[in-house]
């Protein structure tokens, strides 16, 4: 789940149809984000080609990463203030046409400085879907298959991590990346256009955040806690992903082909691993579970900084599963600490927070090492990050014996 796996605010009610006849609309929220998604992950696989056609370096490529986190945080931290006026269903329709009209101007860009500006428009218009996504998805589904509905749409960014890089990569064939981009903007707006017609749910406002809770959860330390424990998730769900086929290509030595098809088939684990997660964090627990899921993902980046193709493959593929599986018991969790009432009052700070640092300021760093050292380097320092964050684990309140 990506941070773009956040909690929600919404909740299922039992007027809502039984699973079966909301599966579709279900099915098409999801598809939603895929494409909400795959408009950024798309930026992965073709950064090489951006980076030599606007001549840039490492750092400046991987800053444009951060420029558009930075839009997806303000975007995202907003958007509870926004479903009180606009309506989910509308919103996120919207954010998926807007990404798609800024993915096909985005491929206009001619220069580093209107790169920039175009970046920032992405994340505005990205971070817009995902609260208007899950608060749409919760009119859809009964409670009771609540579960079931946010593993659909849980599989949006799971297997866009492993279409995008063979349809950029297919695309490249016939075209450059301009071409790419522009595709990929017209799915977008076509899956807007199409949701906005023909798409169910979504309709009631929401109610404006309380500025009391949101001041008392800045003052928590579970707050931030979790806040590094979901950066860390999108860290290496994103950043990672980020800079894996530079790594591939200018430090391993593979052709730009071959290191997408190597990043495709590293993930081909994580939609398996999004659904067994939460099944594992019900029954090991969660605070187990993200502490067994940060070791094996410090062991897998550690790997990965390693001068071998082999080891690296199999580190990405681990480390593509885990970021997978560590999403479900984050959210158990929360759950378990935070009443209903405030849980989106925590996860208004926790989002935008580990947004910024997972897709904009991880990939910044990793590129800053990556341009001064290697990327090697920066692995490295984000899996011993991951195994120190076992320590502050104590923190959360002890489980019941099971």
């Amino acid at each position: 789940m990506t941070s773009d796996t956040t909690a929600t605010s919404a909740t299922a009610t039992d007027t809502a149809p039984v699973f079966s006849a909301a599966l579709p609309w279900v099915g098409l929220v999801a598809l939603l984000f895929f494409v909400n998604y795959g408009s950024r992950a798309v930026l992965a696989p073709l950064l090489l080609s951006i980076e030599t056609d606007l001549g840039l370096n490492h750092a400046q490529a991987t800053r444009l990463l951060f420029l558009m986190a930075c839009g997806f945080t303000v975007s995202l931290a907003a958007s509870g203030f926004l479903l009180s006026r606009v309506a989910p269903r509308r919103m996120a329709a919207f954010s998926c046409m807007a990404t798609g009209a800024v993915l096909m101007g985005m491929s206009a860009v001619h220069d580093h400085a209107a790169a920039r500006y175009m970046f920032v428009l992405m994340g505005l218009a990205a971070g817009l879907y995902f609260p208007a996504g899950m608060a749409t998805l919760g009119t859809l589904a009964r409670q009771r298959d609540w579960g079931k509905a946010v593993s659909i749409h849980e599989l949006g960014p799971n297997l866009s991590f492993v279409a995008v890089p063979l349809l950029a990569e297919a695309g490249l064939r016939f075209t450059d990346w301009r071409g790419v981009l522009a595709g990929m903007g017209a799915l977008g707006m076509l899956a807007g256009i199409t949701f906005a017609c023909v798409g169910r749910g979504g309709r009631a406002l929401a109610e404006p955040p309380s500025l009391r809770g949101f001041t008392g959860a800045l003052r928590s330390p579970l707050t931030w806690l979790f806040a590094w424990l979901l950066g860390l998730g999108v860290a290496g769900e994103y950043a990672t992903y980020s800079v894996l086929p530079l790594h591939l290509v200018e430090s391993l030595g593979l052709a730009p082909g071959t290191a997408n098809g190597l990043l495709a088939a590293s993930r081909l684990v994580t939609p398996f691993a999004a659904l067994a997660g939460g099944w594992v964090a019900d029954r090991m627990g969660a605070r187990r579970t993200i502490a067994a899921c940060l070791g094996l993902t410090g062991v897998a980046l550690l790997c990965m900084a390693a001068p071998s193709v082999a080891l690296v493959t199999a580190g990405m593929t681990v480390q593509g599963g885990m970021t997978a599986f560590i999403f479900p018991a984050i959210f158990k969790e929360l759950a378990r600490c935070y009443p209903a009432a405030r849980l989106p009052t925590v996860l208004s700070i926790a989002t935008p927070a580990s947004s910024l640092v997972g897709t904009g300021a991880a990939p910044a760093l990793l590129g800053a090492i990556g341009q001064a050292w290697s990327f090697s380097a920066g692995f490295a320092l984000l899996g011993v990050l991951a195994l120190a964050t076992i320590i502050p684990l104590r923190l959360l309140p002890p489980e019941p014996r099971r």
